[in-house]
C-alpha cells in the first residue's frame, strides 16, 4: 500500500507536537510546540531526503519558509535596521540545505548586503540618514 509522502508530513506533526509538549513537561521548557514539531518534521525528511527517501522538495520547502518566517517574527524587533539581510540570509541557507550546492553569486551578495547595512547602521546618527532609517525600521509595522 502506497502512503503519499505529504500525508507522512501531516502525520507526523501532531506527534512530533505530542513529543515536544511531553519534552516541555519533562524538562520544564517552554518551546513553541507547533514550532517544534515543523522544525522536528522537515529536519527528518531532510535527512531522508539526502538519503534517497523522500522525494517532495515542495512540501520541504513550505516547512522551512515557515521556520524561515517564524524565526524573523521572533526575532524582527531586535533586528531593527538589519531585517531584511537577515530574511535574506535565512531564505539563502533554507535553499542551499534543499540544493544541497552554495549559490557564490548569493553569498557574495548577502555579504555586500550586511556591509552595506551595517554601514548604514553605523552612519545612523547623522540627522539625514535618520528619515530613511526611520522608514527601514518601521516597514512591518504599519500593515
Amino acid at each position: 500500500m502506497f502512503i503519499d509522502e505529504v500525508f507522512i508530513i501531516f502525520l507526523s506533526i501532531p506527534i512530533f507536537f505530542i513529543l515536544v509538549l511531553f519534552f516541555n513537561s519533562i524538562f520544564k521548557k517552554n518551546i513553541c510546540a507547533v514550532c517544534g514539531a515543523i522544525s522536528l518534521a522537515w529536519l527528518l525528511f531532510l535527512i531522508l531526503y539526502y538519503f534517497g527517501y523522500f522525494k517532495n522538495q515542495i512540501i520541504l520547502s513550505l516547512l522551512i519558509g515557515g521556520t524561515v518566517s517564524g524565526i524573523f517574527n521572533l526575532l524582527k524587533e531586535k533586528l531593527r535596521i538589519f531585517k531584511l539581510p537577515f530574511i535574506l540570509t535565512l531564505f539563502a541557507f533554507a535553499y542551499f540545505l534543499l540544493v544541497k550546492n552554495i549559490n557564490f553569486y548569493v553569498l557574495y551578495f548577502l555579504l555586500f548586503l550586511w556591509i552595506i547595512f551595517g554601514l548604514i547602521y553605523i552612519f545612523s546618527k547623522k540627522q539625514n540618514l535618520q528619515s530613511i532609517l526611520q522608514k527601514l525600521f518601521e516597514c512591518c509595522k504599519n500593515w
